[in-house]
């Protein structure tokens, strides 16, 4: 086993004893100098055991050797190279455990060498171990530990066919050439721990950098279903050869995502999963651990669980084509609770997931589990907004004889702002007892519980003193005294209110309108716009409000549109939406139904902002017929 040793050529010619011995030391120095430079240049153990077993054995003119190192923290030591030993003993020898008694153990464990220079002394000081020691004809051995200062790090074991008397001298340099090569060897640990060490720092760094990009994906204003998609297609090819995403629904634990960089192993889990669908009472990892939370580990994954797994010899092929290796399958888990599990899978990489991995793949999980609550939670507070919105709005306008009417109302763009209850609204009230009908369009000062509580004052109180046979101006002026008292002290929310009383006579409409601080509101007749600015004060605020009654009278086709600031407040790459524009578009209007200019302002303003509003807007537009 190895490579066959290097004999050392004796030279042939007679000579002194003192001409020997120097030429003894000139080869000994050169060798030592051609090995000092090669180990120089080693960078691993395995390439300090292989010089040492093979080039120093051969200048030492030694028959056999073998390197071994010791294991970190344990009473183990490992091979690094043998050469020369026949049969099977490489094989058996490849870990030995360290035990007083046996000679390359005494060499260690007491950081002296044993010297054994004939078969009879290793059978009178290890009778256990001789037979090994003298097999095929072997005869001396030097048993050396590679120490260094306290350290020690293994063994080296030279051994001879013939008797060999180790004189001072040649101890001496037997120890010199092990001094040596535990020093590469010590080297050699040193540049693997930096190498691991700058390796595991790599790691952790893309790592950080995998958990940002994860982080930054899963607040993206994305579905639950497609941010799960595009969170597996990241985790592919980077961490992992397959990724798969299971989400907890009620009773079942439904696949959402799965990734694989290939698309031919992605139709090949469709072809498994159409040919072997799984019932609802079947179990596999994923969904175990979505259901306990708990994380499962396989380094690897025996054949023995494909096939206990598989249904018959087909499905079982199925299964082994996906190339499976290695797996890790997480919880996510929220507030503890436990939303489904992430399952990534190194396959044809051949690389391998352990139990040090738990800490990265578990913050992975993590990130997409808050982020998944959040997004449940943000839903669910959107829909807690919409029927809050819903219910401070018309579910439709009551039909008006001789009138069109059609209103209006959308909130700012969902990915510009934050679970949103508006206090923009438009009504339209019946006063049966006087055969009229009450308009109102208003605002709200501010946003969300505390705004919305206010509009729902505002549209009740109007709707209530309509049907008390008050004018538009006292309305108002309830109004302002109901904000009033349910404000207290404070003042911090008032309303901008257009509020109008309607009849309909043979020849129209006529409009008593008060305007509270609100926008003007515009008519339009055929293709030319006038502005309806009636002068008024905010609702809310002052003890007594300034309001004054103006009658507009229209004919049959012509519109009054009154509308929120969220119209010509609305903000784009030209500035201002405004109210020249405002008039320029509801002029190109003319003839148009009440349904088609508000939606046609609507679409404007959203166009002017790149379609994302960013301001709730209410719109109420009536035509007389």
């Amino acid at each position: 086993m190895g490579d066959a040793p290097v004999r050392t050529p004796r030279p042939r010619r007679r000579a002194g004893a003192a001409e020997t011995a120097e030429a003894l030391a000139r080869s000994r120095a050169a060798g030592f100098q051609q090995l000092t430079e090669q180990l120089s240049r080693a960078l691993t153990p395995a390439d300090i055991g292989r010089l040492t077993a093979t080039t120093a054995a051969a200048f030492i003119g030694a028959d056999g050797c073998a390197a071994y190192a010791r294991r970190d923290g344990e009473d183990v030591l490992e091979a690094l190279h043998v050469s020369g030993f026949p049969g099977d003993l490489p094989r058996r020898f490849a870990r030995v455990s360290l035990h007083r008694g046996r000679p390359m153990s005494d060499a260690v464990l007491s950081g002296e060498p044993v010297w054994l220079e004939d078969a009879g002394q290793w059978h009178a000081r290890y009778p256990e171990m001789a037979p090994y020691g003298v097999s095929e004809g072997h005869e001396a051995t030097a048993c050396l530990p590679l120490r260094v200062e306290d350290r020690d790090l293994g063994a080296v074991v030279f051994s001879f066919y013939r008797p060999r008397p180790f004189d001072h001298d040649e101890r001496e340099f037997l120890l010199a050439v092990a001094a040596l090569c535990a020093q590469a060897l010590d080297r050699a640990h040193l540049y693997a721990a930096e190498h691991e060490a700058r390796a595991a720092a790599e790691r952790e760094r893309d790592r950080m950098a995998f958990l940002a990009r994860a982080s930054r994906l899963m607040e993206a204003p994305l579905s639950v279903e497609e941010r799960l998609r595009q969170f597996a297609d990241l985790a592919v090819p980077a961490i992992a050869d397959w990724s798969a995403v299971h989400l907890v629904r009620g009773s079942r634990v439904e696949k959402v995502a799965v990734a694989h960089p290939d698309p031919a192993k992605l139709e090949l889990v469709e072809e498994l999963e159409r040919r072997y669908p799984r019932t609802a009472d079947e179990h596999d990892s994923a969904v175990d651990v979505a259901r306990s939370g708990v994380p499962v580990v396989l380094p690897e994954v025996p054949d023995e669980l494909l096939t206990a797994a598989a249904v018959d010899a087909t499905h079982l092929e199925l299964i082994r084509g996906l190339g499976m290796r290695s797996v890790i399958v997480v919880p996510l888990v929220v507030r503890g609770r436990s939303l489904g599990a992430l399952t990534l899978v190194h396959a044809e990489s051949g690389e391998r997931f352990g139990v040090e991995d738990l800490t990265f793949v578990g913050q992975l999980a993590a990130t997409a589990a808050v982020a998944l609550d959040n997004a449940a939670l943000y839903e669910q507070q959107r829909l807690v907004a919409r029927t809050l919105q819903s219910a401070l709005l018309p579910g439709e306008l009551p039909t008006v004889p001789g009138v069109s009417c059609a209103g209006r109302y959308r909130p700012p763009s969902p990915d510009l702002t934050e679970v949103f209850v508006g206090g923009d609204l438009y009504d339209v009230h019946e006063d049966p007892e006087r055969g009229r009908w009450a308009l109102t369009v208003a605002d709200v000062c501010g946003k969300g519980p505390e705004a919305a509580a206010l509009t729902a004052l505002v549209r009740h109180t109007i709707a209530a003193e309509v049907r008390h046979g008050l004018g538009p101006a006292a309305v108002l002026q309830r109004l302002n005294a109901a904000m009033r008292r349910q404000q207290g002290d404070t003042r911090a929310r008032f309303a901008t209110v257009a509020h109008g009383a309607l009849t309909v006579d043979p020849d129209g409409v006529t409009i008593t309108l008060v305007n509270g601080g609100h926008p003007p509101g515009l008519v339009l007749r055929g293709d030319r716009v006038a502005w309806v600015d009636v002068p008024g004060t905010l609702v809310g605020v002052y003890p007594d409000i300034d309001l004054t009654e103006t009658e507009v009278r229209l004919a049959p086709g012509d519109l009054l549109l009154l509308y929120t600031d969220g119209v010509t407040e609305a903000r784009g790459r030209d500035g201002f939406f405004g109210p020249e524009r405002l008039a320029d578009l509801v002029a190109s209007f003319a003839g148009a139904s009440a349904d088609e200019v508000v939606d046609g302002v609507l679409a404007a303003v959203s166009d002017f902002q790149d379609g994302r509003l960013r301001d709730d807007v209410a719109l109420l537009a009536v035509t007389a017929q």
